[in-house]
C-alpha cells in the first residue's frame, strides 16, 4: 500500500530542431506500508524527470504508421502535451517493488506474528531441511 501526497513538479522546457526537451524534478512525500513488518512509514519522493518529445502533424503519422520513430523521444500531435502519463510512470518507476521502513527489519514471527523489531518471541523457528530430518534424529540417538 503506497500513499502519496500531492506531488511539486517544476521542470524547464527547451526546444531544438523540432524536438523539445522538458527536465526537472518532482517532490512529495509518500507512506509505504513495510514489506516486512507491516507498518507505515514516510519518505520524501525525489524524481528526476527527463523526457524528449517530438511533435508531428497527423498526416505524417498515419503515413508513418510503420516506421519506428527514435526510442528516446515521445511523438506527440497537436500543440499540447498531456503530461501526466508521464508523470505518473516517473513517480511509478521511482517507488520500491518492496519497501522496507529499514534494510535491518527483522519482520514478524511466522508463528505467533509479534513484529520483531519491537518485542522477541519464544517461538522455535528454526526449521530443519526434511531431506536431512533424519540426519538430525541420528545426531539425537548419540545424545
Amino acid at each position: 500500500m503506497i500513499k502519496l501526497e500531492p506531488v511539486h513538479v517544476n521542470l524547464h522546457g527547451t526546444e531544438a530542431s523540432g524536438v523539445g526537451l522538458l527536465q526537472g524534478s518532482l517532490q512529495g512525500k509518500a507512506v509505504y506500508r513495510c514489506s516486512r513488518c507491516l507498518t507505515d512509514f514516510s519518505e520524501e519522493l525525489h524524481v528526476p524527470f527527463d523526457e524528449h518529445f517530438m511533435q508531428v502533424t497527423e498526416d505524417k503519422l498515419s503515413a508513418a504508421e510503420g516506421t519506428d520513430y527514435d526510442d528516446d523521444r515521445n511523438v506527440i500531435v497537436g500543440e499540447q502535451i498531456d503530461l501526466v502519463p508521464y508523470l505518473e510512470q516517473a513517480i511509478n518507476l521511482a517507488l520500491p517493488y518492496r519497501p522496507l521502513c529499514n534494510q535491518d527489519c527483522a519482520g514478524l514471527c511466522p508463528q505467533c506474528g509479534v513484529n520483531l523489531n519491537e518485542a522477541s518471541c519464544s517461538c522455535q523457528t528454526e526449521r530443519i531441511d526434511p531431506r536431512l530430518a533424519d540426519l538430525a534424529k541420528f545426531f539425537e540417538k548419540d545424545s
